[in-house]
């Protein structure tokens, strides 16, 4: 029952991370903060600064990043109180974005519960951005875990970032061959200048050595600062540092951008969902798959909220719709293709086969030369969904009867999903359903093709999908997942591992 439990929430929250627009839909960063810790110098009590986590965290956001926050520790973080909004100093009263952050309820959780730095996969992430304040000075200067996450992380050539104190940590991070990773670069940090400034303004020596001074004596790497508490950020290469706190939404926007070249470094998976589904089908699975690929989730025409009449949809505006998202990437997709989407992708590789590299058919519809939807579909003697069809007066538009939506669909969702599924049912095309497809050997035969079953699937029958592999051929592996039609809604980690380890 706790298995159980668990499981749903997981579902839950993941539904609710993809019902916020584009929320994680390009991967994650994860952003790196201070623990608590007390000053020497002055003895405040020091952490983070507001922000350079709140500002870099929204432009993140706002690009469609998940945003994870560590910390050494792991545990709360404590802010430094100038950076507060709501001080007594008022001296960041002017910091709406952290004023917002600070009165959300789950960035409170987050940053009450920060994940401990040694317990993180940095494959899970694009980019890493480091946090300054206060605390840096004292918690990150020295801390050799910390400055061989950030080499190590450096080393796969993904976006490291650094800003403000935090940047701190570069004078003394090295290479495994020994040398500073700064050796040549050209970076910033907190001014010898803006340390003078807050100085005065407290009347005393806040920090216990000043960045700049510090990197002047390194002669092999190349500092350098913009104007006093102006939005300043350096990149060389994939080492990306900003100067103080003001400089953070501008360091994030440098690791955007290239986050967006590096873009070809990854595979591309496009997600084509199947009849009575739209792209929201995908929103167990799309983030996290997202973490180490680009994703494209494809809306088909009449599907969802697109609002192209039922009536003017054909096989060939699937088809279009497909090859015109393959025709915006860099380089090749994998194409995973759910249900009547099997038919759909089967004829994009026919007329586009050097575009993909291969095919992952998800209890899918697998079609041979001339066949359709409609002539595979006769044949199937497990699927509840021929007999609960329901038309409207001109054939035009397929429905499945309310009653019989779940059955035949997804028997062993959550409910919340059973739900969803009856709530959103929008009447399928039924033309395309009807077209044959043209496919040959020398196109559509030469892409890899891989098939996951579906055992208990009472929409594409378990046998007349062993039947379409079998006559098809050209499979060079199958999986099965003991579930309904929807294996990504049902046991979306799996699914995710099984097309994440296709050959």
């Amino acid at each position: 029952m706790r298995k159980i439990i668990s499981t749903t929430l997981v579902l839950m929250i993941s539904w609710g991370t993809w019902a916020q627009h584009n929320a994680g839909n390009n991967g994650k960063v994860l952003m790196i903060a201070s623990n608590p810790a007390t000053s020497k110098q002055t003895g405040w009590s020091i952490g983070v600064w507001y922000a350079e986590l709140a500002h870099p965290y929204w432009e993140f956001s706002e690009a469609g990043y998940t945003v994870d926050i560590a910390s050494p520790e792991g545990g709360e973080l404590k802010f430094d109180s100038f950076s507060d909004p709501e001080d007594e100093s008022k001296y960041a009263a002017f910091d709406y974005i952290s004023l917002g952050f600070k009165k959300d309820p789950n960035k409170t959780a987050l940053i009450k519960n920060t994940i401990k730095l040694s317990s993180v996969n940095p494959a899970d992430y694009k980019a890493i951005f480091v946090c300054g304040g206060q605390g840096p000075m004292y918690t990150f200067i020295d801390n050799t875990e910390l400055h061989k996450f950030f080499t190590d992380f450096y080393l796969t050539g993904k976006p490291t970032a650094a800003i403000c104190h935090g940047t701190c940590i570069l004078l003394k991070t090295k290479l495994p061959n020994g040398k500073f990773l700064v050796d040549g670069k050209k970076w910033t940090g907190f001014a010898a200048s803006e340390e003078q400034y807050a100085d005065n303004y407290v009347g005393m020596k806040i920090q216990p050595f000043r960045i700049e001074d510090e990197a002047r004596k390194m002669t092999s790497s190349k500092f350098i600062v913009g104007a006093p508490f102006s939005a300043f950020a350096v990149q060389d290469g994939n080492l990306i540092t900003g100067q103080q706190q003001n400089s953070g939404a501008a360091a994030a926007k440098l690791v955007i951008a290239e986050l967006e070249k590096q873009r070809k470094n990854y595979l591309t998976y496009i997600l084509i969902h199947g009849a009575w589904a739209d792209e929201s089908a995908w929103g167990f699975v799309r983030n996290q798959l997202a973490q180490n690929a680009n994703v494209v989730v494809i809306n088909l025409p009449a599907h969802g909220i697109d609002l192209t009449s039922a009536n003017a949809v054909t096989l060939n505006s699937y088809v279009k719709t497909v090859s015109d998202a393959i025709n915006q990437q860099a380089g090749k997709v994998i194409l995973v293709a759910h249900s009547m989407a099997g038919i759909i992708a089967s004829q994009v590789a026919e007329n586009i086969p050097d575009q993909i590299s291969k095919i992952i058919y998800v209890s899918a519809y697998l079609p041979q030369n001339g066949e359709d939807l409609l002539s595979l579909s006769k044949q199937d003697t497990q699927s509840k969904v021929g007999s609960a069809l329901e038309f409207t007066p001109d054939y035009s538009v397929a429905s499945i009867k309310k009653e019989m939506i779940v059955p035949a669909v997804c028997a062993d969702c959550p409910d919340f999903m059973k739900e969803v599924l009856v709530k959103y049912h929008k009447g399928e095309p039924a033309k395309p359903l009807g077209e044959k497809v043209v496919l040959t050997t020398a196109k559509f035969g030469s892409i890899p093709k891989y098939y996951i079953h579906t055992s208990n699937d009472a929409a594409v029958g378990y046998t007349l999908q062993k039947m379409m592999v079998k006559n098809n051929g050209t499979i060079k592996q199958v999986y099965t997942m003991n579930t309904s039609h929807l294996p990504f809604v049902v046991q979306p980690q799996e699914f995710v591992k099984i097309i994440t380890t296709v050959p």
